[in-house]
């Protein structure tokens, strides 16, 4: 199995497995979290967050994994992502937006405070 379809089903005892053999699957997979977020796919957010995978990550569109947290209000995955270091202050190219704006457009409110209180 490799490692991304172990992160797509989050089998995190596949995964510690993996990256015990091979730490450097973390550096080789640096925008994992940002996809799997943009794929809303939570449970494997939160794995590989716990795991110690890079939380500013960019997507080929220029936006992280808490752009897209924000967007889809999942403000208990956003709280974790800034707990582990994710830049709350980054801006996607396209409209030039930080994760609170997207927050603001997609209307979710609870997350758009959140992150509008970290400034």
């Amino acid at each position: 199995m490799q490692f991304v379809q172990a992160a797509e089903s989050a089998d995190e005892t596949t995964m510690r497995s993996m990256l015990a053999t091979d730490p450097g699957l973390a550096d080789r997979h640096e925008d994992l979290v940002t996809r799997t977020a943009e794929a809303r796919n939570w449970a494997t957010v939160r794995v590989l967050v716990e795991l110690g995978f890079d939380v500013n990550g960019v997507s080929a569109a220029g936006a992280t994994a808490l752009h897209h947290a924000a967007a889809a209000g999942e403000l208990s995955i956003v709280r974790l992502l800034v707990e582990h270091g994710a830049d709350h202050t980054v801006r996607e190219p396209e409209f030039n937006a930080q994760p609170a704006g997207w927050a603001q457009y997609f209307k979710k409110p609870e997350t758009r405070k959140y992150l509008e209180s970290l400034a």
